[in-house]
């Protein structure tokens, strides 16, 4: 682990072993005014990121968890490139320059290792993981493997996970679009498919926004079902308007989805 001069005064950055591509998992934290302790770390979907670029959704969301008192750790994956904002909306070209070659268990795993520096950095306190689309399957994974990863009073890390926009299969066009793609070709045979049997969490939330163009209320619902945990444990909130990247309300830009997801966390488990 690496640690990156800080770029202000609440913001700390490290760089960690990655498995592809520049070998570095990139994370940056914020640190909250009042923290609670429980340290939550933050995954992007397939082929994002998770920075504290100016635009990036994922510097607003760590916002709100700081002033919540929670402590965010953002994980940007290793890849070949990182310069995103140069291909506007080219994506197709994004994704080959940036991630052509990786599997999801290179994926995968830096996640792992950045899970397991966090919970050595910050050990003692809860750690929490919430992951969006793709960084869903990954946070539930992470769950049930345990990564050989224990809290110094024998407990499980991560103690709870949060997934947005997380479903067992996608819309038949989506499938045939994106399951050859980098990283999601890979998914299915590197994978148990009794994974989410083997979650061992205190809590479970997961989040569907009602617009999703991903995958539908019933894949989402899915997860859940397959999940071996108490009901009372297991929660589902549908947000009203939102898409697959909980950015846009009925197709227009909207901060106030990233505060509701938010609230019904502090809400559920205060």
């Amino acid at each position: 682990m690496k640690k990156i001069p800080e770029c202000c005064s609440n913001i700390q950055e490290y760089v960690f072993s990655g498995a592809f591509g520049d070998r570095e998992v990139r994370v940056a934290s914020c640190l909250p005014k009042e923290p609670n302790g429980i340290q939550i770390v933050l995954l992007h979907g397939v082929h994002s990121s998770a920075n504290m670029g100016e635009h990036n959704k994922f510097r607003f969301l760590s916002k709100l968890l700081s002033d919540r008192g929670y402590t965010p750790w953002l994980v940007e994956t290793s890849r070949k490139i990182r310069n995103r904002q140069d291909f506007s909306n080219d994506v197709p070209q994004w994704i080959k320059k940036a991630f052509s070659g990786k599997t999801f268990a290179q994926e995968q795993q830096d996640v792992f290792t950045a899970i397991s520096d966090i919970s050595t950095a910050t050990q003692g306190k809860p750690l929490w993981v919430w992951g969006f689309s793709l960084g869903g399957i990954i946070a539930l994974s992470a769950a049930a493997k345990n990564i050989d990863c224990r809290k110094g009073d024998g407990s499980r890390i991560p103690e709870r996970v949060i997934v947005s926009g997380t479903g067992l299969v996608a819309f038949k066009d989506v499938e045939e679009r994106m399951m050859s793609l980098p990283v999601l070709s890979t998914l299915r045979r590197e994978i148990a498919s009794d994974m989410l049997s083997h979650v061992k969490v205190k809590g479970l939330i997961s989040f569907r926004g009602s617009c999703d163009e991903i995958f539908s209320e019933k894949s989402c619902l899915g997860v859940l079902r397959e999940v071996n945990l108490p009901e009372e444990d297991k929660h589902f909130f549908v947000i009203e308007g939102a898409d697959h990247s909980f950015r846009s309300r009925y197709g227009k830009a909207d901060p106030e989805i990233m505060k509701e997801l938010v609230d019904h966390i502090v809400k559920t488990w205060s």
